[in-house]
């Protein structure tokens, strides 16, 4: 007799991305019609928590960090960059929400007690505590979306990648800009319209990333499996049995998570690949931490190579000119020379190893 099995009702990174959005996006639509104040005497929207819709500013708040808190990234590894920015984000969103901006003039209201004492302990206002934690809130949001873009970008994703990339310029350069043009001309209240596109751009970019469908690019069929390695990444040449050969098209596809120090990531790596400190990197401009190759344990330009979860690298001609104990490929970890002493392999439980399946391309004899 066979027993029905039901779907588990699981909130999925996507259904949570999907909520973040909506939440943020009604916030303003909410809080301005149900305040009490006419539009004009908004001055920001975080100063509906002094309104008739403070419940709702606050709560809105809350609803949001609580989703940012248990967003822990897609989940293929447990403590990437996306998980610890989630987790960052929703402490100062809780700050936004529970530590007033500066009331009405002349009104009477005062922010509660414990607010004021806590902001004291650290010699600070309650209004400064707020704008500290809403340009750290947003520099979270930004991050995220930028991580999206990248993600995207490795799936070979591009439009979605281009979307997710503009959203985070549009917040990067739209606010700044936003507040700069109102202080300057006086023609708005420039806190409010900051607040407003950034909200907006912020629950745009994060419903669509809870929308989209994944794609799984299967291997092709035209080719043979040459090794399985599991990847230690302490190794800045980890060796397999691999001799390259010139002018052959390999494939790598490469599943599980390893640690850079505090922080577990997969085969993309775990930074954007305009972070400066790329450079510093053995194949500069990619992602710290980002799987990659070399040939010979030899790091000339057309000798090294990035991979990431899914890549294909043609050898050069020139290869097969070297000796045989040259021709040997090499995988490892994209980081600083001096600093594969702090990167880690991960157990199973962990979601590690790192491992890599290496295929070489059939030459199409037609």
């Amino acid at each position: 007799m066979e027993i029905e099995q039901k779907p588990t009702r699981v909130i999925n990174h996507k259904s949570m991305r999907k909520t973040i959005g909506l939440i943020a996006f009604s916030l303003p639509l909410l809080v301005i019609p149900l305040s009490g104040r006419t539009f004009a005497e908004m001055k920001s929207i975080s100063i509906s928590y002094w309104t008739y819709a403070g419940d709702i500013f606050v709560g809105s708040l809350v609803a949001v960090a609580f989703f940012l808190f248990a967003y822990n990234g897609t989940g293929d590894c447990r403590r990437d960059i996306e998980f610890w920015l989630s987790k960052a984000a929703s402490v100062f969103a809780i700050l936004v929400a529970l530590f007033p901006t500066e009331n009405f003039p002349g009104a009477p209201g005062i922010a509660p007690p414990w607010v004021t004492y806590i902001s004291h302990k650290i010699f600070l206002e309650p209004d400064q505590i707020h704008n500290i934690a809403a340009v750290l809130l947003f520099t979270c949001l930004i991050l995220l979306m930028s991580f999206f873009s990248l993600r995207a970008k490795f799936k070979k994703a591009y439009r979605r990648s281009k979307f997710y990339k503009s959203i985070s310029l549009g917040m990067l350069i739209g606010m700044p800009g936003v507040f700069l043009l109102g202080w300057r001309t006086e023609l708005y209240q420039p806190v409010f319209w900051v607040e407003l596109v950034g909200l907006w751009l912020f629950a745009i970019g994060w419903f669509v990333a809870g929308t989209y469908k994944e794609l799984d690019v299967p291997i092709p069929g035209e080719v043979v499996g040459l090794d399985v390695v599991k990847v230690d990444p302490r190794e800045p040449n980890y060796e397999t049995k691999i001799i390259v050969e010139g002018g052959v098209t390999y494939i790598f596809d490469a599943r599980g998570c390893w640690k850079d120090w505090i922080l577990d990531c997969g085969p993309n790596g775990w930074s954007p690949d305009w972070n400066l400190l790329t450079r510093r990197n053995r194949l500069k401009g990619k992602p710290i931490f980002m799987l990659c190759g070399n040939v010979g344990k030899k790091d000339d330009e057309d000798l090294i190579f990035s991979i990431g979860a899914r890549g294909e690298w043609t050898a050069p001609q020139r290869i097969n000119d070297l000796p045989m104990e040259e021709r040997k490929l090499y995988l490892f970890a994209n980081d600083w020379e001096s600093r594969y002493g702090n990167n880690k392999s991960l157990s199973s439980k962990e979601g590690g190893p790192l491992i890599v399946t290496i295929y070489r391309v059939e030459a199409d004899n037609d």
